[in-house]
């Protein structure tokens, strides 16, 4: 069980990576700084998931 978790939210946080480099590379001349607010917001979305799922892994083992 412990591992279909952690392949679906592995699936997810890629999911999310390739979103997000989607949406940067259709913005064209959109404006940085939206750019950079997208990569910030992602980064910490990607750090939350990987605490969660070392807190989660915690609690199995």
């Amino acid at each position: 069980m412990a591992r279909r978790t952690n392949a679906a939210i592995t699936t997810a946080c890629i999911g999310m990576a390739v979103g997000a480099a989607a949406y940067m590379a259709s913005s064209g001349k959109a404006g940085k700084t939206r750019t950079k607010k997208l990569k910030k917001s992602t980064g910490k979305a990607l750090r939350h998931v990987g605490e969660f799922i070392d807190n989660v892994s915690y609690m199995v083992k």
